[in-house]
């Protein structure tokens, strides 16, 4: 599961960068000092990636390799699709997707005593191309994940969830501004369950659009009745 995560943040999540214009396909972007600089910052802060020998290495050179291979396979592929960024997008990410899921295999984990699912060549683990994942996923957080919109949009979300739970975790309060159907599941099952437990399941049970518009309910200065927004 962690290794499809990984696959995903390197493949889909910088299609989606490079579709937004958050990473540039050019060389002034891919050899910036920052941008290299914040790579490398994401990786020796990452303490709980399966190591993979970083300090055994040149790490600001792998990463300014990297990079650039990524940027001239891109322009090789640009050229090949007919200067259709919409379709060198799709190609190039298809064509990482398969060199990572190719590459997935089983070994054995001497220190773990068990197996490990990983890239493999050979019989043994793919070092080479673990690293290149992985700076290729760091390439996708550093411009997108840490990008101040995401960041602002992850906070606004941290804000609704908290003062949802707070509007709502106190049970004289709270009983009188959840759903009906929920007060009654409470008063069938409060032998079982806490208060807390239902006003948890019933948040993370919300979809964006729904806290959205609950949190407008409570907190949002809005006019006309609440009965019209339904």
């Amino acid at each position: 599961m962690d290794l499809c995560d990984d696959i995903a943040y390197s493949t889909h999540d910088i299609e989606d960068g490079i579709r937004a214009g958050k990473i540039q396909m050019n060389q002034s972007f891919f050899e910036d000092e920052r941008l290299v600089n914040n790579v490398i910052q994401e990786i020796v802060d990452d303490h709980g990636k399966v190591d993979v020998g970083w300090e055994e290495i040149d790490l600001k050179a792998l990463v300014k390799q990297v990079l650039s291979n990524y940027l001239l396979q891109w322009e090789a592929i640009f050229a090949q699709c007919g200067r259709e960024a919409s379709r060198a997008r799709r190609e190039m990410k298809a064509r990482w997707v398969s060199k990572f899921a190719n590459q997935v295999g089983i070994i054995d984990d001497s220190k773990a005593d068990w197996k490990r699912v990983t890239f493999v060549r050979d019989g043994e683990q793919d070092v080479d191309l673990l690293r290149t994942m992985e700076i290729l996923k760091k390439l996708a957080w550093v411009t997108m994940i840490k990008d101040f919109r995401v960041q602002r949009l992850q906070k606004r979300s941290e804000i609704i969830v908290r003062r949802l739970w707070d509007s709502f975790k106190e049970y004289d309060t709270g009983r009188l501004i959840l759903p009906p159907d929920w007060i009654e599941s409470y008063q069938q099952h409060k032998g079982k369950w806490s208060w807390e437990r239902l006003v948890a399941d019933y948040i993370a049970g919300m979809t964006d659009s729904y806290a959205e518009k609950v949190y407008a309910e409570l907190f949002a200065s809005r006019t006309g009745s609440i009965y019209e927004r339904d």
